[in-house]
């Protein structure tokens, strides 16, 4: 279900991004939020590695498919994204609006590169000249990082497995020991 419901999001944000691109009026440089979405699902503990790559592999696909490029440059590369922020995870506590945006940057840059060298090595027409834009693209996506993952946030904790099983989900009642002995004190 929290797959699903990432999943359809991260279709959403990808759509919202291709319409962007398809209706300006000059290229323009946008920021990549599938790899925001990769990126999330490797920083959160709650998602295990398979379902994460899973996950990664598909927004990735899905990027593939909206934006015309090769089919499975962006999935391979959001899959090693994805992976390499699982690593980091267990080092680094990436919270915070500061350290979500750095976290974002660095992911766009490195993600730029990769793009660049597989598609290098698959056609050789293709060259460096895509790396003119990643840091612009990086600068944007470290921009629209941290809302993003926030959002991202919010869907997992609202979908939370633990959460959804009986009686978790709902808000316990306090009971006061002033509530229960009211009956009980002297005049």
């Amino acid at each position: 279900m929290r797959s699903a419901a990432t999943l359809v999001l991260g279709l959403f944000l990808l759509l919202l991004q291709s319409t962007v691109l398809e209706f300006a009026p000059a290229h323009v440089v946008t920021p990549c939020v599938g790899l925001l979405v990769a990126l999330h699902v490797g920083l959160s503990e709650k998602w295990t590695v398979s379902s994460a790559g899973l996950v990664a592999f598909s927004t990735g696909y899905l990027f593939d498919l909206v934006s015309g490029a090769p089919r499975g440059v962006h999935a391979f590369v959001f899959l090693v994204m994805c992976l390499i922020s699982r690593a980091m995870s267990a080092r680094l506590a990436v919270r915070g609006p500061v350290f979500k945006a750095a976290a974002a940057f660095v992911a766009s840059l490195l993600t730029a590169v990769l793009v660049v060298l597989i598609r290098a090595q698959v056609s050789h027409e293709g060259g460096f000249a895509g790396l003119r834009q990643a840091p612009a693209e990086a600068l944007l996506t470290g921009v629209l990082g941290p809302p993003v993952l926030w959002l991202l946030g919010r869907v997992d904790g609202r979908l939370d497995p633990e959460r959804l099983r009986v009686g978790l989900a709902r808000r316990r009642r306090s009971t006061h020991r002033s509530t229960l002995c009211r009956g009980l004190s002297p005049r």
